[in-house]
């Protein structure tokens, strides 16, 4: 019985509402595919940011390290 509705429902769809739900569906999956490209560049972007602090906490840790060997030299 419950494939018969499905059926019935089946027949009363057009072409022209099959090609409509075929437009809304690209149009969603294009969005999906930009929000998805935006998330990408953002965690791109924040993990060079952290990278860059990496290398700049490094050097300024050595520099750190240096004045303190200095010091104890005096």
């Amino acid at each position: 019985m419950h494939w018969i509705s499905h059926l019935t429902l089946l027949a009363q769809v057009s072409a022209e509402d099959i090609s409509i739900e075929l437009a809304r569906l690209q149009r969603n999956f294009q969005f999906l595919s930009y929000g998805f490209a935006a998330a990408w560049i953002v965690l791109t972007i924040y993990v060079l940011m952290i990278v860059g602090r990496e290398g700049r906490l490094k050097r300024e840790i050595a520099n750190l390290k240096a004045m303190l060997e200095e010091r104890q030299k005096k």
